[in-house]
């Protein structure tokens, strides 16, 4: 499957709205390296995709394939929202005790 650059868009978005990292280099194979990192917290999330110079995922390379990755940043966007729909139901004062204020 070749990767549409809308594709790639939608990855990129994903991960502005996670508030992450993005960094694309090319190997000495000629492959694009999509390294998704927390910029403060790398210990949380690390990870790198490759794709071909004919726009294929390549995940022999130990990496997550383009579609998993794309499942990984949904299911974390997802938890995201749950956390934010969960601080919106707090009171001012649980705010506050959380440091969340």
């Amino acid at each position: 499957m070749t990767i549409q650059a809308t594709e790639l868009l939608k990855l990129f978005t994903k991960i502005e709205k996670l508030r992450w990292s993005v960094n694309v280099r090319e190997d000495k194979d000629g492959d694009y390296v999509v390294h998704i990192y927390e910029m403060f917290r790398p210990e949380e999330f690390d990870e790198k995709v490759i794709i071909t110079p004919k726009g294929e995922s390549n995940w022999d390379k130990g990496y997550h394939s383009f579609d998993s990755m794309m499942d990984v940043l949904d299911e974390k966007l997802e938890k995201q929202l749950q956390r934010q729909e969960l601080i919106a139901r707090l009171t001012d004062e649980e705010k506050e005790l959380l440091d969340l204020k």
